[in-house]
């Protein structure tokens, strides 16, 4: 399954970005990017610079909760009911241990709990960074609109290269955890990174959100030159590792990406294609489209037709949604029998949806830089040799 359930009690929600208390007005706290905007050209006559949501605001109390993120979204402080939370003393009998660090504080410190939920966040984790409301998320409207929304992080027009960020979502929606947080960490370390606000179901087909990321490749390598690499979260991973697909099969296109780095992809798409597994919020509309999603299914694999960049991948064992079995370790052996370079990271980082937490940036960060992301360019500079 794309998108299951997910419980704040849970390793998978060691990514979500905590409860914080900021007097800082919203604005400030989740500031209007400037997106730059791509239209294909089968999307010119559709792109609209309004930006409606993605799903009518009367429909969003249905929506799935690692969407709604009640708990990480905006400036007030909710459990992942959606109850607000409320200062509170640690009395050691009401309340348990954060759910964020798992530490019980001592009794009679002051925490944020929900009295109905029974949540309970320490002083330390309400300080973590918030997401923003569903109102102020770019990633949650503009379903015509296809953009690119840079980091926060300002990096010098001297770095080389550049990432393309493209969040998960199981293509109906697109996460936050896996967009901003993602290209503000590799900006931090002189990255130049966008986050892909790429089309969805069912309105489009996989062809468009491909086109989508081939547009968004052009304008950056246009724009900042290369090189030029993708990382993808999830179904954002499945929509990265497909456009090497497209270039293989059209003789004489160069290869898009120098570079690709795929965090618990959904290598097999065969779960879109059934019912009880496939995880649509709008089922009736998102399952007929979703029949797209299975072109180049059998590549993707290692069969024929296969082609890929260096890539880094990340995968973690507790994953029920995208199992390593099924996706990332097949995969693997493709890349290692086709002799392309890559790095695999597999161990326990929780469940589906852990984002940038659990270490593997600190790894990936110095594998872009050896390919020379992040360095400081130099009239006539060449990218530097494969490693």
């Amino acid at each position: 399954m794309k998108s299951p359930p997910r419980s704040p009690k849970t390793p998978s929600f060691s990514r979500r970005r905590g409860v914080v208390q900021s007097p800082v007005k919203s604005p400030a706290l989740f500031p209007r990017r400037r997106a730059v905007p791509l239209a294909p050209p089968k999307c010119q006559a559709a792109w609209r610079p309004l930006e409606e949501p993605i799903v009518d605001k009367q429909h969003w109390s249905w929506l799935p909760q690692w969407i709604a993120l009640h708990a990480e979204r905006g400036e007030m402080k909710k459990c992942w009911e959606g109850h607000r939370l409320l200062k509170q003393s640690q009395d050691g009998r009401t309340f348990g241990g954060c759910v964020w660090c798992y530490q019980r504080p001592q009794a009679g410190t002051q925490i944020l709990a929900c009295r109905t939920c029974r949540w309970a966040v320490c002083a330390n984790c309400a300080r973590r960074p918030r997401l923003p409301s569903l109102d102020d998320d770019p990633l949650f409207h503009g379903r015509d609109a296809p953009c690119l929304l840079p980091a926060t992080t300002i990096v010098p027009e001297t770095n080389r290269g550049t990432v393309i960020v493209c969040p998960g979502g199981n293509y109906e929606f697109l996460v936050p955890n896996e967009g901003m947080p993602a290209a503000d960490r590799l900006a931090l370390h002189g990255i130049r990174a966008f986050v892909l606000r790429y089309r969805l179901l069912p309105a489009h087909t996989f062809a468009d959100m491909l086109e989508d990321l081939a547009c968004a490749v052009d304008h950056v390598r246009r724009t900042h030159g290369g090189p030029v690499a993708a990382m993808g979260f999830s179904a954002g991973g499945h929509l990265v590792a497909s456009l090497a697909l497209r270039a293989a099969s059209a003789p004489g296109l160069p290869r898009p990406l120098d570079a690709q780095v795929l965090v618990y992809p959904c290598i097999d798409g065969i779960d879109w294609t059934k019912p009880e597994d496939c995880g649509f919020f709008d089922f009736d509309g998102c399952f007929p489209a979703a029949q797209s999603l299975l072109e180049g299914r059998q590549a993707l694999l290692g069969g024929p037709g296969f082609a890929a960049p260096p890539s880094f991948l990340v995968a973690s064992t507790a994953d029920e949604a995208s199992p390593p079995k099924e996706h990332t370790d097949p995969y693997a052996r493709a890349l290692r029998k086709k002799g392309v370079l890559y790095t695999y990271m597999r161990r326990d980082f929780g469940a589906h949806g852990f984002g940038v937490e659990g270490g593997w940036m600190d790894k990936c960060v110095p594998w872009l830089q050896a390919r020379g992301f992040g360095c400081a360019s130099s009239m006539g500079s060449s990218p530097p040799a494969e490693k």
